[in-house]
């Protein structure tokens, strides 16, 4: 696995405050055992609150997350991404534009 020192929660909102630490790290969306996408944020926490305004209503997901300096976080996300974006999820995904996220189907093959 290429996590460093993962953790895992479902993605609810008492979830994602109690849980997820506003720092600095990465993270993927998971839909069972598919990654649908990887992102990075300077606050892990608030990027995931705003993330669920857009995935709400479209299925349960769980987030994986580690932490990782600002300087790393581009990198880190670049390598799971290109690591772990390889399988279609079964869920449809709306693409929006959204800085620091790549989603499974913008990796090239």
């Amino acid at each position: 696995m290429p996590w460093r020192d993962p953790k895992t929660v479902p993605l609810t909102r008492i979830d994602v405050v109690s849980q997820i630490p506003s720092e600095s790290g990465v993270y993927a969306i998971l839909d069972e055992d598919v990654y649908l996408l990887v992102g990075e944020a300077w606050n892990l926490k608030a990027r995931l609150l705003e993330l669920m305004n857009v995935l709400q209503d479209i299925g349960e997901f769980q987030v994986v997350f580690e932490l990782c300096p600002e300087n790393e976080r581009v990198a880190r996300k670049e390598q799971l991404g290109s690591t772990l974006l390889k399988k279609a999820p079964q869920s449809e995904m709306r693409s929006r534009n959204l800085p620091g996220l790549t989603f499974w189907d913008s990796i090239s093959q």
